[in-house]
């Protein structure tokens, strides 16, 4: 017998498709991103020029405010008045007098420079020092005045040649009365000092000397 061999036609391989290139000069589609809102970039020198005054008004208000509350912590009213120096009992009365005003004042409101000048016009003080001594005294320094003679028949000198005129005059009677023109007080007081040097050692005071 004899074979026969069948061959069937096998079905042709297709080739991948391959795409069309674009054609050139064609332009291409682009998708562009949406664009962001853009906001104007603050100033920030106008701002720091707004900032810093309006810090320096609340700076000022609020140290104020707590200067204020610190000084009302801190003030008190005045307790005790020193008196210190050496006066007779008639000027250390009158000086009480002209002070006890200010007992229970203010510590921070007395005024002080008002109280040395009332007793400036004092006229038998030559020193007067006042001053606050924290939290609730004022201490007061008084010098009287060395009447070294007498001036007429109303004043004494000091030893610099300074009138003044107490006001218990009445018990320096036992001192040299000096006299002379109103200018001429410190030349006189020169010369009664120049005087009694040279007479003290020869037993002699003066007890009345005019310059005319």
């Amino acid at each position: 017998m004899s074979s026969a061999t069948l061959r069937y036609p096998s079905s042709p391989v297709r080739a991948p498709a391959r795409s069309k290139p674009a054609p050139r000069g064609a332009s291409r589609v682009v998708v562009k991103e949406p664009r962001k809102v853009r906001l104007p970039k603050p100033d920030f020198v106008v701002i720091r020029r707004l900032i810093w005054p309006v810090l320096l008004v609340l700076l000022v208000a609020g140290g104020l405010s707590m200067g204020d509350q610190v000084l009302a912590l801190l003030d008190r009213p005045i307790s005790k008045i020193m008196v210190r120096g050496e006066l007779s009992q008639a000027n250390q009365q009158l000086v009480e007098q002209l002070v006890a005003p200010y007992s229970g004042s203010s510590f921070f409101a007395a005024d002080m420079s008002q109280l040395r000048a009332e007793l400036k016009q004092l006229p038998w003080l030559s020193e007067v020092e006042v001053r606050r001594v924290w939290p609730d005294q004022i201490r007061i320094s008084l010098e009287e005045q060395l009447p070294v003679a007498r001036w007429g028949e109303a004043a004494l000198l000091n030893n610099s040649g300074t009138a003044f005129t107490p006001r218990d005059r009445e018990k320096y009677q036992h001192l040299p009365l000096l006299q002379g023109p109103q200018r001429a007080q410190q030349q006189v007081m020169q010369q009664y000092q120049m005087l009694s040097q040279i007479l003290r050692p020869l037993g002699f005071s003066i007890t009345r000397l005019e310059l005319r």
